[in-house]
């Protein structure tokens, strides 16, 4: 009698925690559907609110977004319970530029912080922090940024800072996260990342932290806490790097003679190419640089100009306030998209990304304008040969031997480099790559995503003897002497 009890106690157990989560389930669906129309609403306004500044639309922008985004997914874990089919998948995995899921998350707390002065949050970004993809749910990045930026921002009570950076280590990404709060005792900090584990925080229940671990580890990546208690925390999360994709905007490279044109209705945005110009010296380059805010006055231009327009390099915002005309429809009217970079706060829209590879245009999220190297390449004669070697007494010793020869050869030390200015070169160019360069980088793997991008004349100029790389027959191996020598 005592056993059937426990079963019979059990299984009201059971239908009522049944019943809590099918109610928690259709709350979440019925909050998603609710959230819906006002989202609309807003996404209506925001077509209309020309008079606010690119910094706020871009914000209410994201800010919706993001709403939009929540509700998805609430309606998404709705079908999976209740065993409804997807409309979609609304969160694929993706390779994506993490700066550019990153920065406007940033922005979003420094605005819901704003009220306390005594908080600060800053985004240490650097040139090493430029260009680095990993293949996330883009959706579920800003939504764990979101959450852990929240708990450093919470452990820091009225005053003090937090950290935000991204830096490349070997083949993986890492993204810390630092606040300097009271810090954990170790005894907590052990525990924490798991489920229902939390810390300092009233009414937490642990699912964020335990959230982003475990979304960091289905990407397979990692989540680490380490924790100085009166000094503060570090959050650490490490993801595989992925190839940046076809075009990337690398650098933004310019000519000697050929100007470069900025079309934007932001003056400040104005003022940060002019800063970023001045600073690599294009006058000294005799690169002329033309600023335009509206369409009508770059139709004249380039109508009047038009072999100045067809030489240029053309950095357009997507959207130019109270006009019709967008960055793309000019590019496409005048016949610049070759020549066009598409610079905008819109980059991650999927309409602006489908037209962009429709005219085959470049695409850069604009908070990266200010990060993004600038080269100007100077050619004295045509480039007949590449080297690719970190090592200085190569350089001089190869140089010294194509200038005795008459041949046009093209320098560099440092891969990022040599990728960068790849798009100038032809394919069957002879392109002369050592093995050793450093930093755990070898030749070899470049050979192979050189010949992946087209290229037909690859060497290996290195010391090692050949067999050590005859799993690739079809590279060419040679010393590391001067092939005209």
């Amino acid at each position: 009698m005592d056993e059937l009890r426990r079963k019979n106690l059990a299984h009201i157990q059971l239908i009522q925690e049944k019943s809590v989560v099918d109610a928690m389930v259709s709350m979440a669906a019925q909050v998603a559907h609710d959230i819906r129309s006002p989202v609309f609403a807003l996404d209506a306004a925001l077509k209309n609110m020309e008079q606010l500044p690119e910094q706020q639309r871009v914000v209410v922008r994201h800010a919706v977004n993001r709403i939009r985004d929540v509700a998805n997914g609430l309606l998404e874990k709705n079908r999976r319970q209740t065993g409804t089919p997807a409309a979609g998948n609304t969160s694929p995995m993706e390779i994506r530029l993490l700066s550019s899921l990153i920065e406007p998350v940033i922005t979003e707390k420094r605005l819901q912080y704003g009220e306390k002065p005594g908080i600060t949050i800053d985004f240490e970004f650097s040139r090493q922090s430029y260009g680095l993809f990993a293949k996330v749910q883009s959706v579920e990045f800003g939504r764990m940024l979101s959450n852990l930026l929240n708990n450093a921002a919470e452990a820091l009570g009225d005053k003090g800072k937090v950290d935000v950076r991204v830096i490349p280590e070997d083949n993986f990404i890492v993204l810390t996260i630092t606040d300097s709060g009271k810090g954990i005792p170790p005894e907590i900090l052990s525990r924490l990342g798991q489920r229902g584990e939390t810390h300092g925080k009233a009414g937490g229940s642990g699912l964020g932290l335990y959230h982003a671990k475990t979304t960091a580890e289905s990407w397979g990546g990692s989540l680490t806490i380490t924790s100085t208690p009166g000094k503060g925390t570090t959050v650490a999360i490490k993801l595989p790097r992925a190839e940046a994709p076809d075009g990337f905007v690398a650098a933004i490279e310019l000519v000697p003679g050929r100007p470069a044109i900025v079309l934007d209705d932001d003056t400040g945005i104005h003022q940060l190419w002019r800063d970023r110009f001045e600073a690599a010296r294009l006058g000294a380059h005799s690169i002329e640089t033309l600023y335009f805010r509206e369409p009508e006055p770059l139709r004249a231009w380039a109508r009047a100009e038009l072999e100045k327009a067809k030489a240029a390099v053309c950095l357009f915002d997507y959207e130019l306030s109270g006009y019709k005309e967008t960055g793309l429809s000019l590019a496409e009217e005048l016949g610049l998209c070759a020549r066009t970079i598409l610079v905008t706060s819109r980059s991650e829209e999927k309409r602006v990304i489908e037209e962009c590879a429709r005219l085959k245009v470049r695409l850069m999220a604009k908070g990266m304008a200010e990060y993004v190297p600038i080269s100007i390449s100077v050619p004295t004669t045509p480039a007949q040969a590449v080297l690719l070697d970190d090592d200085a007494l190569t350089h001089m010793t190869w140089e010294m031997a194509a200038e005795a020869h008459g041949v046009g050869l093209r320098a560099f030390t440092k891969p990022d480099e040599f990728f960068s200015a790849l798009g100038t070169f032809p394919k069957d160019i002879p392109l002369y790559v050592d093995s050793d360069l450093g930093e755990n980088m070898k030749g070899e793997d470049i050979a192979v995503q050189l010949k992946e991008k087209g290229f037909t004349n690859i060497c290996l100029a290195t010391a090692h003897p050949p067999e050590k790389f005859a799993h690739l027959p079809w590279l060419k191996v040679i010393t590391k002497a001067p092939p005209w020598a």
